[in-house]
């Protein structure tokens, strides 16, 4: 059995798992972004809840962190949303849960290690994740890219827009995530209620049809498949967004496909044509005849690709 630990940028998730990847326990409760001591001691409880019918078969914990991650060091380099820099977070759990093996990881990185594993995802691949950010993960010829500084894949923060930029939590402008993560279609979704009246009205009309609708990404989805146009294009732009920077992925490692996860990620078909339509215009001919789909790994890729990385290096 191995241990799971994804620290998102607004939930956590705690978790033991079999080594073919079925989850036998977890927990689940929000990513406290204040005090990354506080959370960590959260955290911890949290998995040693889930892990102590266990304790004795847990061969590992991986853990998933929200930025860019030494994994051989075992630091947390800057996490943006949590502004979070320079934490030792393999040696705190190791201590913390008194364990020897702890690998650390940035998140989207370990769902690429994840899909490889757990998922068959191929020798050659993107994996790009649409949630609270944007992350991202190169795989080529099997192996995960890292870089001379454990940056490689950093799709969030691609410039995408130039024109009309939006202000990104890194303190740049015109970033994927500013652009087109969840918490920017939230935004934007925010912003087009309070300058369309109609727009308002059709949003209102949905939340008294559906008592759990949100003013969120997935309650901009509805509206979409409702035919509003203007969820649409919100969608559309996205998608365009996305695909700029998928472009960019393409003509850079040429890879056989591109796996998009994250919530946002369920609204796939909403977004493929705008994603479609800028690799068309910025790929070159070979790169961009790829496959794009949702992960295989689903709602819980992250959470896998932390128990992936335990596995990692028992692979043939």
């Amino acid at each position: 059995m191995i241990g799971a630990i994804d620290i998102g940028g607004t939930k956590t998730m705690t978790a033991v798992l079999s080594d073919t990847g079925s989850i036998i326990e977890s927990r689940y409760f929000p990513t406290v972004s204040k005090d990354w001591r506080e959370h960590f001691k959260i955290t911890v409880d949290a998995f040693q809840t889930c892990a102590e019918p266990y304790r004795q078969e847990l061969s590992g914990v991986g853990i998933n962190v929200p930025g860019m991650a030494d994994s051989q060091k075992g630091i947390l380099i800057y996490a943006p949303h949590q502004n979070w820099r320079d934490i030792p977070v393999a040696e705190y759990f190791r201590n913390a849960l008194d364990i020897g093996e702890v690998s650390v990881e940035n998140d989207v990185n370990s769902c690429a290690i994840g899909e490889m594993i757990f998922g068959g995802g191929g020798t050659d691949f993107l994996w790009i994740t649409i949630s609270t950010g944007n992350g991202g993960a190169i795989v080529a010829n099997g192996k995960l890219i890292l870089g001379a500084n454990h940056c490689a894949g950093e799709f969030g923060h691609l410039k995408v827009e130039f024109e009309h930029p939006r202000k990104c939590t890194c303190g740049q402008v015109g970033c994927l995530e500013s652009q087109s993560s969840g918490t920017a279609i939230r935004e934007i979704f925010q912003e087009k209620m309070a300058e369309d009246s109609a727009f308002l009205a059709r949003v209102k009309e949905t939340e008294a049809e559906l008592p759990d609708f949100q003013r969120d990404a997935w309650g901009l989805s509805i509206l979409a498949e409702r035919g509003s146009e203007t969820a649409q294009e919100i969608f559309w732009t996205a998608g365009r967004y996305l695909g700029r920077a998928i472009s960019y992925g393409l003509n850079l490692t040429n890879p056989q496909r591109v796996y998009l996860g994250g919530g946002v990620a369920k609204s796939l078909p909403l977004l493929l044509p705008g994603i479609r339509e800028e690799i068309k215009r910025n790929a070159v001919p070979g790169a961009a005849d790829v496959e794009i789909m949702e992960t295989k790994l689903g709602y819980h890729a992250a959470l896998l690709g932390a128990g992936a990385l335990v596995l990692q290096d028992r692979q043939p």
